[in-house]
């Protein structure tokens, strides 16, 4: 490879880099339901997502951990908020508790606060009648 192609290949990737999904704050609905409440409440939030780059080779044996990089895009900074889920018997704690990203990195997975598995999971959705969530609405 001459200099000039090497820049070229270089220019290419970077231009590429930014066209691929950044980790960050991602819209996502989360369905909630508990079996002595009458309705599922479906609410907006927003969780991380995107693409973390990562570096990983076929002869691990032959480099130092700290030459191998596994990182997925994972909270930075969270908030919890909670609401009052509709139609709960009296004796039934109404109230759900919710995480919404902030901002996101490209980090290791912390099990702590996330499911780092690489599963397929079931669709949010619902089994009963749902309520959307109006944030407007007091508790």
């Amino acid at each position: 490879f001459t200099a000039n192609m090497v820049l070229a290949c270089l220019l290419v990737f970077l231009v590429l880099e930014k066209t691929t999904a950044q980790c960050v704050p991602t819209q996502y609905t989360l369905y909630v339901e508990n079996p002595e409440c009458a309705f599922c409440v479906a609410v907006n939030t927003t969780i991380c997502a995107g693409y973390c780059m990562t570096r990983d080779v076929n002869v691990r044996g032959l480099l130092p951990r700290m030459a191998l990089s596994q990182t997925v895009c994972t909270y930075q900074d969270l908030a919890y908020r909670t609401i009052r889920l509709p139609g709960c018997a009296p004796q039934v704690n109404p109230f759900y508790t919710y995480p919404v990203a902030l901002t996101c990195k490209c980090g290791k997975c912390n099990t702590d606060f996330s499911d780092c598995t690489q599963e397929p999971t079931l669709a949010s959705h619902c089994n009963k009648l749902y309520k959307h969530f109006d944030e407007s609405i007091p508790l």
